[in-house]
């Protein structure tokens, strides 16, 4: 349980570049608050003017449970769809250790860059802008 159990799972965080969310994740993100940590990162998605990042800071996250990494993968599937980029920022080595250990860190950690969903008309000028990030990696 978190040191202050009546502080919010999901601060916003100032700075960063335009069209960029960034949250805190504070506390434990495990079945106790997974359902609120969800909604708080979806309604900042959905409250921003035209987001294209979402970056995660994990510096003040405690444990993880299995609930908690079913809210990062639901996350991570959220902005996939949108085409917006998913960041985790600052991990511990606790939370590396589990996405090593599930098999999700290569999934939730390569780099996601923001762009339009597969299914998306009228945006393939953002494709050219650097062709390379196709065959990187493999």
């Amino acid at each position: 349980m978190a040191a202050f159990p009546f502080s919010p799972p999901v601060r916003p965080l100032a700075g960063g570049a335009p069209h960029t969310v960034r949250l805190a994740l504070v506390g434990d993100l495990d079945y106790e608050v997974g359902d609120e940590v969800l909604h708080q990162v979806l309604h900042a998605l959905r409250g921003g003017e035209d987001v294209r990042d979402l970056r995660l800071d994990c510096q003040g996250l405690g444990t993880v449970d299995s609930a908690g990494l079913a809210v990062l993968l639901q996350i991570h599937r959220h902005t996939s769809e949108d085409g917006t980029g998913f960041h985790l920022d600052n991990m511990g080595p606790r939370l590396e250790r589990l996405l090593h250990i599930t098999g999700t860190y290569e999934y939730l950690t390569a780099p996601q860059q923001a762009a339009p969903s597969a299914g998306s008309a009228g945006s393939a000028g953002s494709v050219e802008e650097d062709p390379g990030t196709l065959d990187s990696g493999m």
